[in-house]
């Protein structure tokens, strides 16, 4: 079975002057699904040990808030990446934190939030169907560019980039959430196939 770490939102409750790490569960019954085991990654500035002592296949950056410590852990899980070539998937949040590591900016995407609507797969180097699906839409900003060594694979009917590749190191990234519905057939097949890679 796979054993891939997942970044985690944090959340702050008032009730209990307690900062908490928080992860929807339906990331477990997807990975499940995909023959893959989730395991939360606690956002402290050493994920690599972390990392390094459950000997993860790979890494999955999550779709939720922006946060300083959340930011430094992600910033190391992909440095991380780089340097060992471990497989990085960047889903919504993730994609953004990605792309702003390579030099891109966000900016304002407007009917975005909390509905469906169609992107285009286009040329993609991993047997996705191509042509329009129906995804999922929880952002308020997008990508002012593709960043450098990247490569788009998916865009929405206003052009905005919804899922790029970068062109030499095993990282992907989706603007939409695949644990939530509509539920696109062919991501289990994806995931295998993505974190099987090495």
């Amino acid at each position: 079975m796979l054993k891939i770490g997942i970044t985690q939102r944090v959340e702050y409750i008032d009730a209990y002057d307690e900062t908490r790490d928080a992860l929807d569960q339906r990331w477990c019954t997807l990975l499940n699904a995909s023959n893959a085991l989730c395991i939360p990654i606690p956002n402290t500035d050493s994920p690599q040990i972390f990392i390094e002592t459950l000997q993860l296949d790979g890494i999955l950056m999550s779709g939720g808030n922006d946060h300083k410590t959340r930011s430094t852990c992600e910033t190391v899980c992909i440095d991380y990446c780089i340097e060992k070539k471990l497989p990085l998937l960047g889903i919504c949040h993730g994609m953004q934190y990605i792309g702003q590591y390579w030099g891109s900016n966000l900016i304002k995407v407007e009917n975005h939030v909390a509905t469906n609507h169609f992107v285009k797969i286009i040329n993609n180097p991993y047997h996705i169907p191509t042509g329009e699906i129906t995804v999922n839409s929880y952002h308020t900003f997008t990508l002012d560019k593709i960043p450098q060594n990247f490569v788009p694979f998916a865009q929405d009917n206003t052009g905005n980039c919804e899922a790029m590749c970068h062109q030499s190191l095993p990282i992907t990234t989706f603007m939409w959430h695949p644990e939530r519905p509509p539920y696109l057939t062919w991501f289990n097949s994806f995931l295998k196939y993505f974190y099987a890679k090495r």
